[in-house]
Parts: C-alpha cells; structure tokens; sequence
C-alpha cells in the first residue's frame, strides 16, 4: 500500500493541482493525506473525484490556516473514522491480506497551548493502542537541533527535549525521511 503525505501549504491554486496530479500518476497512492490546505474541502470535490478519491474524513481550514484532508481510493483500501479536529483524524485502515491499522494524520497548530492539547489526544490513543499505529503529518516541532537551521540562537532545547520525550511517551518513532535536509522553508 502507497500513502502520499503532503504539507501542501495551500490547495487552491493550478500548481497544487498540477504537481498532485503528478504526483499521483507517478506513485499512485491508495491514501493521500493533505496538511494545512488553507481551503475547503467542498471546492476541491470534483477534482478529486476525477482522480478517483472519492471517498475522504477532513477537517477544513479555519479561514486561511489549517485544514486535514484524509482521502483514499475505496476500490483498494477502506478507511473508517475514529476521531476528528482541528489537529488530528484518527481513522482504522483495512485492506485485503493485512491486518487493520491505525493512521493518524496530525497537523500540530504552532501555538504552544493547542500543541499540548494535542499530545493529550496522542498519549491518551497511544495508552489505548492494540492496533499496529502510524501517526504522519506536521507536528510543527523538531526533535534536534540539526533539523532547524535559524539565525536566531536563542531556540529552546527544552522544546526538543520535551518533542523528543512526547514521542517516547507515545511510543512513536521517527521513520526518517529522504531529501530535502529541510522539508520547510519561508523562502529565504
């Protein structure tokens, strides 16, 4: 099974479109997870009806920031909600000749108090987990030091101490990634 995870900053414009379309005729997915889509979901429908996505959990964007979308192709995986908000769909994944998952797609919100709500959410599903359980998306944190390059040295380490020790408490581990060294950048 393929999954396509993506902070696509935003899922309105043609280039989105483009670089998706792309993306799907080059990996072809069975679930596809979009992160901070800055629109609703509503808008998008048809486009990914012609794509085959017909079937999806979201939680839109409030206004311009945010937003979740869970999609997946219904002739090769199922996907059944658990919870959803703000900051997390938890959903129990089946297909054919494996055993049933739990994905959680998580796009953390940058204010501190939210994020700890947040791992609230995360501890309370890890302390209950039975299923194998793969949490994917953008946890607005960093574990080391090395995944943030800034020209301000005034970063915290307890902040990465605590993300690291969130992680552990979860039962998470961090399955590495491939290129780019950093996968954010404000364009400076």
């Amino acid at each position: 099974m393929k999954m396509l995870v993506w902070n696509c900053q935003g899922a309105g414009n043609s280039v989105f479109k483009c670089t998706l379309h792309k993306l799907l005729k080059s990996h072809n997915p069975s679930i596809i997870v979009l992160m901070e889509t800055k629109v609703q979901l509503s808008s998008m429908g048809l486009f990914f009806n012609n794509l085959g996505f017909i079937a999806c959990t979201y939680v839109d964007s409030v206004g311009k920031c945010g937003g979740i979308w869970l999609l997946w192709n219904p002739f090769k995986v199922t996907v059944m909600a658990l919870e959803a908000n703000p900051q997390v769909i938890h959903a129990k994944i089946k297909c054919d000749h494996f055993p049933d998952w739990i994905l959680s797609t998580v796009y953390t919100s940058p204010n501190p108090r939210n994020r700890d709500i947040l791992w609230d959410n995360l501890e309370s599903m890890a302390d209950n987990m039975s299923e194998p359980w793969l949490a994917v998306g953008d946890f607005n944190d960093f574990a080391s030091q090395n995944e943030k390059r800034s020209f301000v040295p005034s970063h915290s380490h307890a902040r990465t101490r605590k993300f690291a020790a969130r992680l552990n408490r979860c039962n998470l581990m961090d399955l590495g990634y491939s290129r780019p060294n950093l996968t954010w950048t404000n364009g400076r």
